[in-house]
C-alpha cells in the first residue's frame, strides 16, 4: 500500500489559503466557516493562520521534519470577524542551526490586526 504524500498545509480548516506571493499570503475563511466561527475570531486561530502562512511564504524542503517550536509576542491589535479577508506577511528574522524565526503580521485592508514572532524547526 502506498502512502499519500502530505498536504502542504497539515491543518487547513478553518482557514483556506488562496494564494501566496513572496512573503505575503492571502487568507480566507473556508466556505461555511462564518456560521461556525465564534464572534469575534479568537487570537489563537489568527496565530495558527500566521504560522501556516510560513509554509507558503518559505516552503520547507522536508515537510515531515517541520515543527512549530514557539510563538512569541502574539498580539491582537484589532478585532477580526468571520468573513474578514486577511493578508499575512511573513519575514525571516534569522536562523540558528535548524531553527528559523519569522515575524508575521496579519493585515485587513492594509491595517494591522495581529502580529507574532514564530519559530519553526526544519
Amino acid at each position: 500500500m502506498s502512502r499519500r504524500p502530505p498536504d502542504l498545509i497539515p491543518h487547513q480548516p478553518p482557514f483556506r489559503f488562496a494564494e501566496g506571493k513572496g512573503s505575503t499570503v492571502l487568507v480566507l475563511p473556508t466556505t461555511g466557516a462564518a456560521e461556525s466561527f465564534p464572534q469575534p475570531v479568537p487570537l489563537t486561530l489568527l496565530a495558527e493562520a500566521m504560522a501556516q502562512a510560513i509554509l507558503h511564504a518559505s516552503p520547507p524542503e522536508d515537510l515531515q521534519r517541520l515543527r512549530l517550536v514557539a510563538m512569541d509576542r502574539v498580539v491582537l491589535r484589532q478585532v477580526v470577524h468571520p468573513g474578514d479577508r486577511l493578508e499575512v506577511e511573513c519575514a525571516p528574522e534569522g536562523h540558528f542551526g535548524r531553527l528559523a524565526r519569522y515575524r508575521c503580521r496579519a493585515l485587513r485592508g492594509g491595517s494591522l490586526v495581529a502580529e507574532a514572532q514564530i519559530t519553526v524547526g526544519f
